[in-house]
Formats: C-alpha cells, sequence, structure tokens
C-alpha cells in the first residue's frame, strides 16, 4: 500500500498544435519490439521532473509513494481502478505537464472516483500553475488544484490529511467552498539547496522491462529573470523578488554521478527554463557547473536552455560548456525582426542574436533555436527580416529546419494572451465535455492583423507539417528498411538497394536549402497578394515540395517510399543451372 500515489496522465493526440515537443509515438511495448539500430530514432520521453521531485521530496519525509507515468503505456480503465483499490492510497496527484494532458487527466480522476469515492485528489503540475482557477471551477471532482512549484504544498496536504486537520490553510491551492472557488494564497518555495534529489521510478521502470536508460532529467536551477510577453514564467505566483534560483553545484554534478552509475546515464536533459540565468551570475553558475563536471573528470553530454543576455555567449564560457558535454543547447532568439523583438520584450537585439548564433557555429556547439516566425503583430516585412536573419546567421542549419515554422501560443498567463483582441474557437478534433471547456479559455486562437500573414501561416504549416512527418516519422523507418535489406543481401543475393539509401540521404541532408527556397516562394507570393491567397500558396509550396522530392529521389516522396518496399521485397535473380 502507498500514502501517495501520483499519475502523469498521457497527452491525446488530437492533431492540434501543443506545447509538448516530445510527443511519444509508440508505447513500451512497441518499442521493445523494435530493431536496436531503430531505437536511436525513439529517444523515448523525459521524465515528469516535477512529479520525480514531489515523489522524492515526500519519500524523505517519511510518505511512501507509486508514482507512474503514463508516456508510452496505454492502461486501461480497469488497470487504474485496480491500482488505487491496491494501493488504498489518503492522496492521489495527478500531474498535468502540457495542455493536452488535461483530456486524459479527466479520465485518470474518474477512474480514481470509481475506485475510491472517498480518496483526496488534487491536480496540478505546469499547465495547472497559470489555468488553476479554471480547472478548480471546471472540474469538481477534483478536491483541489496546486499550482506553482509543488514540494511543500504536497507535503502540507498530506500532513494535513494524515493528522485530521483542515488542509484548506495550505498555501498554494484552489477549492471549492461556500459554492465558490476560493484560494489559500501563494505557493511556498522550497530552499533547493535543501531538496532530496527526484526520484526515478520511471527509469527504474524501464530498466526493469528491459528498456536501455542512457537519458535522464534534472535541473541546476528554477525559474527566470526575463519579461518576454509569450512566456507565462514572469507572472509565475509566489516568486516575486527571487524568480531565478539555484541549486548547489556540486549537489547537482553528484546526482549526475548517482544516475550515471546505477542507470548508465550518458545525455542528461537540463529542465531548467534558463540555464545561464542573468549575466555574471548566471555566468558564475553555469560555468561553475561545466568546471566541476571537469574537475571530476565526468563522461556526460547534456542539453539546456538559456537567453542571449546569460553571459553565456562568451567565447571561453561556450568552450568550457563544450568540453564539459554541452553537445546542443536550445537557445531563446525568437526572431531576426527589431520590431518583433521589441513587441516579444525580449530585452536583448537581433545583433546580439547574430553574434549567439555565430559564436555556437565557431565552437562547433549545435545550436537548437528557439523560435517564433509569427505572431499576432507580426507583418510581411517582419517576415522578410527573419528569413534574411535565418540565412544570414545559418540558423536553418540544424536537425530539423522546417521546426523554425513556429507560431507563438497565446496561453493564459501570458501578455500576449491579455492582448489579443481578435480570436475565435480552438481547433481541437474530438475533444468534449470539461476538457473542451478548459482548453477553449486557456489559449486564443488569435487571427494576424496582416491578413496575407494569417494565409501565409495557413499555407506554411499546412505543407511543413507534412515535411516534418516524413522527416521524423518516415525517413528513419525507410532507411531502416533499405539497411535490414543490404545486410540481408550480403554476397549479391539480390539487386543492390543502396542508391535508393544515398537519395534519402541527400534529401534529409538538403532539407535547409528547401526551407529558404519555402519561405521565399511564400514571401514573394504574399508581396504580391489578391483573392485566395492561401490555396494559391498552399498549390504552390506543394508544386515545389514535389520538385525537391523529384530532384533528390527521382519521384514524389509517397511515390518514392513505395519504390523502397517494392526494391526490398524483389527476390533475388534466378540463377542457372
Amino acid at each position: 500500500m502507498s500514502d501517495v500515489v501520483l499519475l502523469t496522465p498521457r497527452e491525446i493526440s488530437t492533431g492540434a498544435a501543443s506545447l509538448n515537443n516530445q510527443n511519444v509515438l509508440i508505447n513500451d511495448e512497441e518499442y521493445l519490439r523494435l530493431d536496436p539500430a531503430m531505437r536511436l530514432f525513439y529517444k523515448r520521453v523525459r521524465e515528469n521532473l516535477g512529479v520525480a521531485c514531489i515523489a522524492g521530496h515526500l519519500r524523505h519525509r517519511g510518505y511512501s509513494v507509486t508514482a507512474l507515468n503514463l508516456h508510452g503505456r496505454n492502461p486501461s480503465d480497469e488497470a487504474i481502478t485496480a491500482l488505487v483499490r491496491q494501493e488504498r492510497p489518503v492522496f492521489v496527484g495527478i500531474s498535468i505537464m502540457y495542455d493536452l494532458h488535461i483530456i486524459d487527466a479527466v479520465r485518470l480522476l474518474r477512474c480514481v472516483r470509481a475506485a475510491d469515492p472517498s480518496v483526496f485528489v488534487a491536480i496540478g503540475g505546469a499547465f495547472c500553475t497559470y489555468n488553476a482557477k479554471l480547472i478548480a471551477e471546471r472540474v469538481p471532482e477534483a478536491d483541489c488544484v496546486a499550482y506553482g512549484e509543488g514540494e511543500l504544498t504536497a507535503e502540507g496536504l498530506m500532513d494535513c490529511l494524515a493528522a485530521g486537520r483542515d488542509w484548506r490553510q495550505v498555501p498554494g491551492l484552489y477549492f471549492w467552498r461556500d459554492g465558490r472557488v476560493s484560494t489559500s494564497g501563494p505557493p511556498k518555495l522550497p530552499d533547493l539547496a535543501a531538496e532530496p534529489w527526484p526520484a526515478r521510478d520511471l527509469l527504474l521502470h524501464h530498466r526493469a522491462t528491459g528498456i536501455p536508460t542512457p537519458r535522464a532529467s534534472t535541473y541546476t536551477s528554477r525559474g527566470c529573470h526575463a519579461k518576454c510577453t509569450f512566456c507565462y514564467a514572469p507572472r509565475q505566483p509566489g516568486v516575486e523578488g527571487g524568480p531565478w534560483r539555484v541549486r548547489p553545484i556540486v549537489d547537482a554534478v553528484d546526482e549526475i554521478e548517482f544516475l550515471q552509475r546505477e542507470f548508465g546515464t550518458r545525455f542528461v536533459w537540463f529542465n531548467d527554463d534558463n540555464f545561464g540565468g542573468a549575466f555574471a551570475e548566471g555566468y558564475q553558475h553555469a560555468v561553475g557547473f561545466a568546471e566541476e563536471v571537469l574537475r571530476r573528470n565526468l563522461k556526460v553530454s547534456f542539453h539546456c536552455e538559456f537567453r542571449v543576455d546569460t553571459g553565456l555567449i562568451d567565447r571561453e564560457a561556450l568552450r568550457t560548456l563544450r568540453r564539459a558535454g554541452m553537445e546542443l543547447a536550445l537557445l531563446g532568439m525568437e526572431t531576426g525582426s527589431p520590431g518583433m523583438m521589441k513587441r516579444f520584450r525580449k530585452g536583448t537585439t537581433v545583433d546580439y542574436n547574430f553574434d549567439a548564433a555565430r559564436m555556437f557555429k565557431q565552437e562547433r556547439i549545435e545550436l537548437e533555436p528557439g523560435w517564433i516566425m509569427i505572431e499576432p503583430g507580426t507583418t510581411v516585412d517582419e517576415l522578410w527580416q527573419n528569413l534574411e536573419f535565418i540565412v544570414a546567421a545559418r540558423v536553418h542549419e540544424c536537425e530539423n529546419p522546417f521546426f523554425l515554422i513556429n507560431r507563438a501560443i497565446a496561453l493564459r498567463g501570458t501578455e500576449i494572451y491579455d492582448k489579443v483582441t481578435t480570436y475565435g474557437e480552438p481547433d481541437i478534433p474530438g475533444v468534449d465535455g470539461v476538457a473542451w471547456e478548459v482548453l477553449r479559455q486557456a489559449r486564443r486562437e488569435y487571427r494576424v492583423a496582416d491578413e496575407r500573414v494569417e494565409d501565409l501561416w495557413s499555407a506554411w504549416s499546412a505543407v511543413s507539417s507534412d515535411i516534418n512527418d516524413r522527416k521524423e516519422n518516415e525517413v528513419p523507418f525507410l532507411a531502416q528498411r533499405i539497411a535490414d535489406t543490404v545486410r540481408a543481401r550480403r554476397g549479391g543475393a539480390g539487386p543492390d538497394v543502396r542508391p535508393l539509401l544515398s537519395r534519402l540521404r541527400r534529401w534529409d541532408q538538403s532539407l535547409d536549402r528547401l526551407l529558404v527556397a519555402f519561405l521565399n516562394t511564400g514571401l514573394l507570393l504574399a508581396d504580391l497578394g489578391g483573392p485566395d491567397l492561401a490555396a494559391r500558396l498552399e498549390t504552390a509550396l506543394r508544386g515545389l515540395v514535389e520538385g525537391y522530392d523529384r530532384c533528390h529521389l527521382g519521384a514524389a516522396f509517397p511515390d518514392f517510399a513505395v519504390q523502397i518496399e517494392q526494391a526490398c521485397q524483389s527476390p533475388a535473380p534466378a540463377t542457372s543451372r
């Protein structure tokens, strides 16, 4: 039995854009059936670090916890109900990291209630931080909704429940009282220097089921000092006067050593909102971390996210981080347009962005650009500025250049959400009930003031989604199909399919050039304007992509995929006797 059960819902695919950039396309069982070479394309879901931190915190306080991350699993309602009945918890917490988690969260809540109507249920997580009151209003089956950092909130709830005290005095909650939703006020923040390490339930599960665990997530800091209008971090409750807080460097590196020893971790995702903090303080923290890794001679690679004004855009800092294992980093550049930069309230300049991109290239660090191509005020002229910057700074020379075709999401809690005036209902197929009621108010589907930009987005997003699907989902399997056939036909038993692999590689490695032509074609047509612009744009772009396919593959992509399958199925030629 457990005192606490913590659940991370699955993200239900609806076809709508999501905040999550790590969708899990296959479950654990499907992953185990993959050829080992194909597993490279499925790096597995990152841990829900919020739940991991709460589980570690509660265990450190003496409570027993079962933490279950449902990404990569497909448990039935009956399985969830049976789990709750088996564990008989006092407290069930459901964590909503991303917007589309709300769909499965509602299902889980109802399963818990079916198993035990009297169990205390709290909903929390990153998405709740800016939608807590809304979720409490729309999902009254939950006893409360927690917001902000959750360790001390969860501890306070469990202490009250165990002692029979009124839990409504615990800071950081929304709940129903006297016929309306009330709050207990902002949450208390934990002392990062005193926090135990995150629990590793997901890694333990993967190791037990034969799934490799070379990747793990952790953090070295929390919060961000910046005021970007598209982000809700500036309005995070309870952090006034200290938005960016650090964890002791030695403690973070100790944890990495533990992960390497216990799980064979070779790559670490840092979940810090801003790994480099601000200026001198951020420099000292990030470079100090790198120097500690180097001092211990740890062999680890890592990914982190930071801004161009962190103080890390410094040749010596980047060189030290690279030596310590920073092979790639997400850099919050967002735009190459001065007007958009000002509206985003980035506090930096396009020149800073250019210098940062150039330094990343020179130091051989893979740049993952944080980029927003379109927001409510974007004009066609500003899109031309974006294209000019992309080419000059070479930010499109990345793993998937079509990820640059991005649109700001107007999320509740952000300044953009408050300022947009023209918006409609979100298009989220197949979602209804309370999940729909939450989602329709948690974001605003705005229209760009310049209708040509709206038409551009319509065409760009429709066509680029096909390219992304081919790049992320089809190319790996086609490449593996060819490689398997080559191995099977060693010694000349069948036609040589290696030229097909060369064509596929050329298609994949030239996408940066396709992106430039793609953007340029769209902007030229947008400049001309005229009736039915969106339809004409999409027709022109699909023609451009088909021409690209024929140039590199010798056929349109769907036809080339058929050619690969036919070639790989071809029998060996008959031999004369």
